[in-house]
């Protein structure tokens, strides 16, 4: 009889242990991934951070607009980065005489596909808008608006003299 009280004990004790390691495993799992899912949230929180910090850096705005007539309706547009980080200019928005029209800039680099002209900090650059859509004559209003990559933009408007 005690060989069988003996192994009775033993039994539960074995027991029990099985059920700690496989409570012991379940629970090392479930941390692992809730640490892994945790570090990608942080990562990517992270990036959202500094975009929107970026975006709120980010500072430049159209300097001058000229218009030459003479040369095939040209339109002039000088901006200025004023801020710390680089700007990405993508996008023109040209608007006048009851229509409006979008220039691109061309690309930097010819090698990728158009992904507009990159202003360093305190760079200044002219663009050269030849215009078709909208008539560049004298008395009328021409509203210009620029816009980067994060989406930031300036606006100014000319009357033609």
């Amino acid at each position: 009889m005690k060989g069988i009280r003996a192994s009775r004990g033993f039994s539960s004790v074995l027991t029990s242990i099985l059920m700690v390691g496989v409570v012991i495993s379940i629970g090392i799992s479930i941390w692992g991934f809730t640490h892994s899912a945790a570090t990608v949230m942080r990562s990517d929180y992270y990036d959202d951070v500094m975009e929107s910090v970026y975006k709120v850096k980010e500072r430049f705005r159209i300097e001058n607009i000229g218009v030459n007539v003479t040369s095939a309706n040209t339109l002039n547009v000088w901006v200025v980065n004023y801020g710390e980080c680089e700007v990405n200019i993508t996008r023109f928005k040209i608007s006048g005489d009851g229509n409006e029209t979008y220039y691109y800039p061309p690309d930097d680099n010819s090698t990728s596909p158009p992904n507009g002209v990159l202003l360093s900090s305190g760079e200044f650059r002219r663009f050269d808008i030849v215009q078709s859509e909208i008539s560049l004559l004298k008395g009328h209003n021409i509203s210009v608006r620029v816009e980067s990559e994060k989406e930031n933009k300036a606006y100014d408007e000319i009357q033609i003299p």
